[in-house]
């Protein structure tokens, strides 16, 4: 009898470990840990002139326009942004490594992924590690609306790119 029972229990507490458990809200619930290593994402936009297209990319404390350099976070200066007959302009000041005052810039045309652009700025800036309020796959941001969704591409569930020369685009 005591074995028997000894047998259940040590069943029953083991179950507790065994496989991928869901939480409280099931498939609505974030993985534990998805958003540790700070704000991850990406934005098709145009550099410094239009139709002069890059992917800009914030990681953790990184900014970054992919195959050519970015900045960490203690180089920041400023940003500004600016309207022009549909074509938003945003000017960021930072730092160079070699301690010269720069300027970047970096344009979209399409006003959704502007917005998208300057929340994941400003969550870049404050480093918040939530997500965000309106979390969006990978592919429904760009200089124009593709809404084609994740495209594998999705920042967090990819591994954290440490090589700035890494391009994910053609």
């Amino acid at each position: 009898m005591i074995k028997k029972f000894l047998i259940i229990f040590a069943l029953s507490f083991s179950s507790i470990f065994i496989g991928d458990v869901k939480a409280e809200f099931g498939d609505a619930d974030f993985p534990i840990g998805l958003f540790k290593d700070g704000p991850k994402s990406y934005h098709d936009a145009w550099c410094r002139k239009i139709k002069n297209e890059c992917r800009v990319r914030f990681q953790g404390k990184a900014m970054w326009v992919e195959g050519q350099g970015g900045i960490e976070l203690d180089q920041y200066i400023s940003y500004k942004y600016d309207v022009d007959g549909g074509e938003y302009y945003n000017y960021l000041y930072y730092v160079s490594k070699k301690g010269q005052r720069r300027e970047a810039l970096f344009l979209f045309v399409n006003g959704g992924a502007q917005r998208d652009f300057q929340k994941a700025f400003l969550k870049w800036i404050e480093q918040d590690k939530n997500p965000a309020p309106n979390y969006r796959t990978p592919c429904s941001q760009g200089t124009q609306e593709t809404h084609n969704r994740d495209c594998d591409l999705n920042p967090y569930e990819k591994p954290l790119i440490k090589d700035w020369k890494q391009k994910t685009t053609d």
